[in-house]
């Protein structure tokens, strides 16, 4: 099956055809490594924000430690729209410890007093 992509590594954007084994159109090693990761198993980092309780108009930015694998995107957002910080926070604070068993934390980028 053929598919195409956009390689987002660095600002040439080479188009990279992948047909079965064969990949072309890539012109490095990190083109040729971002098409195979995408085309088999792709994963995304995740930014967001969390409330905190107690404040009505006050949120904490947070984003994932690691790559999550795309299809749970969804799941992982579900579970930090759930989730209430508590005040003070410190930047890279881990607040969701090993969200959905994917051995990745949701942490603050914020320090929040």
């Amino acid at each position: 099956m053929k598919q195409e992509y956009i390689c987002i590594v660095c600002p040439k954007g080479c188009h990279i055809i992948v047909d079965g084994d064969n990949i072309n159109g890539y012109t490095c090693l990190r083109g040729l490594n971002y098409v195979k990761q995408e085309s088999t198993d792709p994963k995304r980092n995740i930014t967001s924000t969390v409330l905190i309780e107690g404040e009505d108009d006050l949120v904490c930015p947070v984003r994932t430690s690691l790559e999550i694998p795309k299809s749970e995107i969804f799941n992982v957002m579900k579970e930090i729209n759930k989730f209430k910080a508590k005040k003070p926070i410190q930047m890279n604070q881990v607040l969701i410890k090993n969200v959905l068993n994917l051995d990745v934390d949701i942490i603050s980028t914020k320090e929040i007093l």
